[in-house]
C-alpha cells in the first residue's frame, strides 16, 4: 500500500488554493465557436472561431466587435506581439494566414505560397519578424513578419509528426506540442523541439520521462526560456525545467485520463493556468487551475466554468484571464482576494490509499484537541458529503467512502479555525 504524505504547511505563505479566480460572462454577440483568445493588455484582445469570425475588444471585454477579413473557414489561432500588430491561422479545404498592422482594423491576406497545408494550427513569433507556423504535419519559419516562410525539416527520429501547438522561447529557438509514432508503432505524445546542433536546422524529439500511448500534446507554453509546460489528452501536464533544449520533460501534475488539457497560459515567470472540459450531468465545464511558483505547485480544486464547452484561456496579466469556447462563449476571470482562513492546514495530513476504489483513510497528527470540518466535493465544484470530526490531539484517523460514486477527480477540504486546505482524491 503507497501511502500519499502531504504537509499543509508547504502551502503556508503561498496561499496556493487562494489563488482562483471568479469568473463571470460577457456578450459576445455571435454562436459561432470560439477557437482561441489573445489579449495584448488588460484592455485590448481577441478572439478567432469558426466561420472566419473575429472579434475584438477594446474595454476588456465589456464590448466585444467584429473584424472583417477574407477568412471564410475556422481560424485556430491568434497571436498579437503588441496591441498593434497581431497574426491568425487556420483553414480547412482553404489556407487561412491572415495579418494586422493596425489591431485589426484590417487584416490582409498573407500570400504563404510556400505552405502546402490548407490546415494551420497555431503561430507564435519572437518579435515583429520572427515566428513560426505548425500545420498538420509541417513547421515553417519567417523572419519577414509573415510574407515568406520556410518549411524545416524534421531529424530522422521524428516518425509521422503531428503538430498542435507552438512555443518560442527566442529569436531561434522553439517547440511543438504534438504528437509521432514510435519504434513500435504506437502513436504518443512528444514535444520537438528546433535543434541547433544540425545543419541544416532540424526538429528533434524531446526527451518524455512519461511517455503515454495514444496521447498527444494539444499545449505548449513557456513560462521563461527554459521552463515549459505541455498538456496532453490524457490529462497529463508535463515540465521541463532543464537550460538546455535537450534537458528532460517530466510528469508535473494529473488531472484525470477523460480530461484533455486544452491551453496553457503563464502572464510572468511564477502566475499561471491551464484548463481542460468536462461534462457532468449533462452540463459543460470547463475547469482552470492555477500556480503562483512556476508549477511546483498547481490548485488542488480548479475554478468551475459552467456552460462553457471546450473552453481555452489566456491571462494577459496576474489579475484578469479570459476563457472562450462554443457556442460563441467568452468568460473573463478576475483574481479572487485571500481570505483570512486561505492559509492553509499547521497539520499533517496522510491519504492512502490514493487511488482508491472505494474507501480513502484520512490520518491527521494533531498537537491539539480541536474540530475540523470536511466537505467532499466533485470536479464540478458540487458537494458530495460533509460533516466534522473531532481531533483527539495525536493522531486520528477517519474515513471517506466514496465506493458509490463515480471514478474520477474529488476534492477533500479539510478547515479549521486556524485555516483550510483541499487535497485531491482519484476514485478508480
Amino acid at each position: 500500500m503507497k501511502i500519499f504524505t502531504i504537509s499543509m504547511m508547504l502551502f503556508l505563505s503561498s496561499a496556493i488554493f487562494a489563488q482562483n479566480f471568479n469568473w463571470t460572462s460577457q456578450n459576445s454577440g455571435v454562436t459561432e465557436m470560439l477557437n482561441d483568445v489573445f489579449f495584448a493588455n488588460s484592455q485590448t484582445g481577441w478572439a478567432v472561431g469558426n466561420s472566419g469570425t473575429i472579434l475584438n475588444t477594446t474595454n476588456g471585454g465589456q464590448t466585444w466587435s467584429t473584424q472583417t477579413s477574407s477568412a471564410t473557414q475556422e481560424i485556430r489561432a491568434v497571436f498579437f506581439i503588441d496591441a498593434s500588430t497581431g497574426w491568425a491561422v487556420g483553414g480547412s479545404t482553404i489556407r487561412t494566414m491572415l495579418k494586422t498592422t493596425d489591431g485589426g482594423a484590417t487584416w490582409i491576406d498573407l500570400p504563404a505560397n510556400s505552405i502546402t497545408s490548407n490546415q494551420m494550427f497555431d503561430i507564435a513569433f519572437f518579435d515583429v519578424n520572427i515566428g513560426w507556423v505548425v500545420t498538420y504535419d509541417s513547421i515553417y519559419r519567417t523572419v519577414d513578419g509573415g510574407n515568406t516562410w520556410v518549411n524545416e525539416t524534421y531529424t530522422n527520429t521524428v516518425s509521422s509528426p503531428r503538430n498542435r501547438a507552438i512555443s518560442v522561447t527566442s529569436d531561434t529557438t522553439a517547440y511543438v506540442g504534438g504528437s509521432r509514432i514510435t519504434g513500435v508503432g504506437t502513436r504518443g505524445a512528444d514535444v520537438f523541439y528546433r535543434n541547433l546542433s544540425n545543419s541544416p536546422i532540424n526538429w528533434d524529439i524531446s526527451a518524455i520521462n512519461t511517455f503515454v500511448n495514444n496521447d498527444e500534446f494539444h499545449s505548449i507554453e513557456f513560462s521563461n526560456s527554459h521552463v515549459g509546460f505541455a498538456g496532453g489528452t490524457k490529462g497529463n501536464l508535463l515540465r521541463k525545467t532543464g537550460t538546455l533544449p535537450t534537458d528532460n520533460w517530466n510528469l508535473n501534475f494529473e488531472i484525470g485520463e477523460d480530461l484533455t488539457i486544452r491551453a496553457i497560459s503563464f502572464s510572468n515567470e511564477n502566475n499561471g493556468m491551464f484548463c481542460a472540459s468536462k461534462t457532468i450531468a449533462s452540463i459543460n465545464y470547463t475547469l482552470v487551475y492555477h500556480t503562483i511558483d512556476n508549477g511546483d505547485n498547481w490548485s488542488a480544486s480548479p475554478d468551475s466554468i459552467p456552460n462553457l464547452l471546450l473552453g481555452v484561456v489566456h491571462a494577459p496579466d496576474t489579475i484578469n484571464a479570459w476563457a472562450v469556447g462554443a457556442n460563441g462563449s467568452i468568460f473573463k476571470g478576475t483574481r479572487s482576494s485571500v481570505g483570512i482562513n486561505e492559509i492553509g492546514l499547521n497539520l499533517d495530513v496522510n491519504i492512502y490509499p490514493n487511488p482508491s476504489s472505494n474507501v480513502f483513510n484520512i490520518s491527521i497528527n494533531s498537537q491539539n484537541k480541536e474540530l475540523i470540518n470536511y466537505t467532499l466535493t466533485d470536479i464540478s465544484g458540487r458537494i458530495i458529503e460533509k460533516g466534522n470530526r473531532n481531533l483527539g490531539g495525536s493522531t486520528s484517523i477517519f474515513t471517506v467512502n466514496v465506493s458509490e460514486y463515480n471514478s474520477g477527480v474529488y476534492f477533500l477540504n479539510l478547515r479549521t479555525e486556524e485555516g483550510e486546505g483541499t487535497f485531491r482524491l482519484l476514485k478508480k
